[in-house]
């Protein structure tokens, strides 16, 4: 019960904080633009049953860029670059006699990109859209003590989603197949959103599910640090705010917190980000 309780309060690396509305295409011309910055400091993970289970300290940081442009009214290009991951663990030291007993260590590198393609379906009455993300493994998938920013393997990830709302409100889901390569077990992965414009539409409250579920065919090794493992499972919630700081809504800033009611093979630690955006 101790475990459940604090877990339900914890997070994952693995959701980046920015808006994808993954049932609308952007018109053409059109671009959201956003450079993102989240951190976590865990001292547990979810381990391979699911329990939280101890850890060293661990760090981590990552400043990224997501950007979607309408190609055409129907054809939304999509990418995520994180451009600098900071791993960092702390070191240790004895409580009696204040040596050091294992050294901290640190890894910064480039991280896996996300690079895709919405289409806008043409279906009345409802926003249907077809999402193909690829997964780059242009990260560090090889560092000596598992700190990694990339998981090494090329993945496709197929998704679905369906959006409605009106002049205030909206909501979408999206429900999506990831296939993984070298050994990596397939997902299925899942969202929901539901949002809320305030203050003549300059602030945007939205709620947030997002989840993942391996299919555990896989043989690659689970990761002991939680960080890009093999046969990653969770289930995050957590909302999420935007402002527009000009009268024009073009320019804002945003903010996220996150908790997960369950976890496998990822970091157990909660994840804030805040970033700026713009859109035109």
């Amino acid at each position: 019960m101790k475990n459940l309780i604090k877990s339900i309060f914890f997070f994952t690396i693995l959701i980046p904080s920015v808006l994808t509305a993954q049932a609308w295409s952007k018109s053409k011309g059109q671009g959201f633009y956003k450079l993102d910055f989240t951190s976590i400091k865990a001292t547990d993970v979810f381990d391979t049953k699911g329990d939280v289970v101890p850890f060293r300290t661990l760090g981590n940081y990552s400043t990224s860029f997501y950007g979607e442009y309408g190609l055409t009214n129907n054809v939304t290009l999509v990418g995520y670059v994180p451009f600098f991951v900071r791993n960092v663990v702390n070191e240790t030291k004895g409580k009696q006699t204040g040596n050091i007993i294992e050294p901290g260590i640190v890894n910064n590198s480039f991280g896996d990109m996300d690079l895709g393609f919405r289409y806008q379906l043409p279906i009345k009455n409802v926003a249907v859209a077809a999402n193909l993300i690829l997964g780059i493994p242009t990260g560090d998938s090889k560092q000596a003590d598992g700190l990694f920013t990339g998981d090494g393997e090329f993945n496709q990830l197929i998704k679905i989603g369906v959006g409605s709302g009106g002049k205030r409100w909206w909501t979408q889901g999206a429900l999506g197949f990831n296939n993984r390569t070298k050994g990596f077990s397939d997902e299925f992965r899942y969202d929901f959103e539901f949002g809320y414009k305030f203050f003549n539409d300059r602030l945007l409250a939205i709620f947030k599910i997002n989840g993942i579920e391996s299919f555990n065919n896989g043989t690659a090794q689970a990761a002991t640090t939680g960080l890009f493992s093999n046969n990653v499972e969770y289930m995050g919630i957590g909302p999420e705010v935007l402002y527009y700081a000009n009268a024009k809504k073009t320019i804002g800033i945003s903010a996220r917190i996150a908790g997960a009611t369950k976890g496998q093979n990822v970091l157990a630690a909660p994840s804030m980000s805040i970033g700026v955006f713009a859109e035109f």
